[in-house]
């Protein structure tokens, strides 16, 4: 998500993350912080950098006058492709010292605002927070040969008309204060956006209870005086966590909406849309036809696709392509962890989460190497495959173009229907 040289960092379901290296050949490999478990994913940043853009761009965005939607773009802000980017307003609390950041990416599979210190000017002072006993938090995401570090900020956010006070945001490498801890690993690599607004289904950045053993050897949250930062231990309290941005504003904050045209094939330079934000708060984000897909505690639900019932199934805005296995797909000759359909090809599938009803899902598979040869922006055909066959199917960022998507957070209701409950995506066809 931040970082360029083919490293892609992946906030994972349960608050942990996934760092992915990957090598020349476009491949990239990494396994979950904390040992839980392996994910792969699929870099073509690398290969995708070699190439100047030759399509053309969208129409640029306009603005809404509603106070809770923003302009969306989809591109490559400064490398990858299908890059769902927002512009936002950080301000110190309290005050007009503000600084408005854009290319933030915005991510349905992780939680919270982690902006990238080097997007932020010097003379912003956004205060610490304050830990259990005082001292300012840090955090550490752990990937798998590296880290990112950073302090635990607040800040007045500004989404267009609506505003987030005093939100917990986190500022990565920060220089030399905080002083990194010993166990969390210098990291050399460069961001390749600004920050990820990470407004998926959960409530925070650590689900439950958030525990914390006492003498962990890879600890996530710290408390950092002037001898150093030291972890925390047992349950790290709610307010010393990083919450969905969405859960801290005022009005429209049960969830998200996402609306993006469908580029043609093979895609486009950029396409624009909207971020709105709540469902059913107002009457420009009501569910009204729209598909129910209800959601495990973990965000995870059943994909039925050519006779198998993938329950490792998750839908990511910050996944560039689809990511599942399918044999009978030719693979691309240059690059062979890719699909490459020509032409590009509509293909079905079912989704099915709790006890609702499978529903039909068309997607569209195109010649992965046309993305790679045009440096395309916005693809609605991406599709690689799953690592070493893997049982799972991951509905990335084209699975939000042509379609109207919403996000309700886990424990929300939209007014008035309180059988509607999050965590839960509601999408049209």
């Amino acid at each position: 998500m931040w970082w360029r040289d083919c490293v892609r960092f992946f906030p994972s379901r349960n608050g942990s993350a996934i760092f992915h290296r990957c090598a020349v050949d476009g491949r990239c490999r990494g396994t979950l912080r904390h040992m839980l478990r392996f994910r792969p994913l699929v870099c073509a940043l690398a290969l995708l950098a070699q190439f100047a853009p030759t399509a053309a761009s969208a129409q640029a965005p306009s603005r809404s006058s509603a106070e809770n939607v923003i302009p969306l773009s989809v591109r490559m802000p400064l490398s990858g492709y299908n890059r769902l980017v927002v512009q936002v307003t950080v301000c110190e609390p309290g005050t007009r010292h503000c600084a408005t950041i854009d290319n933030i990416m915005v991510d349905t599979g992780s939680t919270g605002l982690r902006l990238q210190a080097a997007a932020l000017p010097d003379n912003l002072r956004l205060p610490a927070l304050a830990g259990p006993s005082g001292q300012p938090m840090g955090e550490c995401l752990r990937f798998v040969s590296s880290s990112a570090w950073g302090p635990l900020r607040t800040a007045d956010v500004h989404f267009g008309g609506l505003t987030a006070e005093r939100l917990p945001v986190q500022v990565i490498e920060q220089g030399p204060s905080p002083a990194r801890p010993a166990s969390c690993e210098t990291s050399n690599v460069h961001p390749t956006s600004n920050g990820t607004l990470g407004i998926g289904s959960a409530p925070s950045d650590c689900h439950g209870d958030c525990i914390q053993s006492a003498g962990a050897p890879h600890p996530r949250f710290f408390e950092c005086g002037s001898g150093g930062c030291l972890p925390l231990t047992g349950a790290v309290p709610p307010a010393n966590r990083l919450p969905n941005p969405v859960t801290r504003l005022p009005l429209h904050n049960n969830g998200i909406v996402i609306d993006l045209p469908a580029p043609a094939a093979p895609g486009a330079r950029e396409v624009h849309g909207t971020l709105t934000f709540g469902v059913g708060t107002a009457g420009n984000n009501q569910l009204g036809r729209a598909h129910l897909l209800p959601l495990r505690p973990d965000g995870r639900f059943t994909t039925l696709y050519k006779g198998q019932t993938i329950t490792d199934s998750y839908i990511d805005s910050g996944t560039e392509s689809y990511i599942f296995t399918d044999p009978a797909l030719p693979r691309c000759a240059r690059v062979n962890w890719a699909y490459c359909m020509a032409p590009e090809t509509s293909l079905q599938a079912a989704v099915s989460g709790g006890n609702a009803a499978p529903v039909d899902v068309r997607f569209r598979v195109g010649n992965f190497e046309a993305i790679r040869d045009l440096k395309l922006g916005a693809v609605a055909g991406a599709a690689v495959a799953a690592n070493g066959g893997r049982s799972e199917f991951v509905w990335g960022a084209p699975f939000f173009m042509g379609r109207r998507v919403s996000v309700l957070i886990q424990g929300m209701s939209p007014p008035g229907q309180p059988d509607i409950k999050g965590p839960l995506y509601a999408f049209t066809p």
